[in-house]
């Protein structure tokens, strides 16, 4: 199998506000329907997932869903610019991000942080290293 991820499935509490929010971060999604919502990010999937059928896929191996405002992953975008970070959690924080950090150096990285509509943690970086 080749080291590679297709996709990337959250869990929401509000599909049409998940989409609303990532529209206005400029993504389209590709396929929808009354459950869930798949946008193509340059060939890996995020899929919106409403939480009760994401509870069905997780239970089937013996787990639970994780509450909204519970973490067990931080999404990461890479920008090619430190202005393109500042500019990404701009946009992130006009759409409605729940929290926004400043970024920061760190290291010879720029990065920042901001939660989604669901609590789900994205990382904005650039790395000049």
């Amino acid at each position: 199998m080749p080291a590679a991820i297709s996709c990337v499935t959250v869990p929401v509490d509000d599909l049409q506000k998940s989409v609303g929010f990532y529209k206005a971060l400029g993504l389209t999604p590709e396929e929808s329907d009354e459950d869930s919502a798949a946008f193509d990010l340059d060939g890996v999937y995020l899929v919106l997932l409403q939480r009760g059928e994401f509870g069905v896929y997780v239970e089937s191996v013996g787990h639970g869903a994780a509450g909204k405002g519970s973490s067990e992953t931080i999404l990461s975008y890479f920008t090619d610019s430190r202005g393109d970070v500042d500019a990404l959690l701009a946009k992130a924080k006009a759409a409605g991000a729940g929290a926004v950090t400043p970024a920061e150096d760190d290291d010879g990285s720029y990065s920042g942080y901001f939660t989604d509509p669901d609590g789900h943690i994205w990382e904005v970086l650039y790395d000049a290293g």
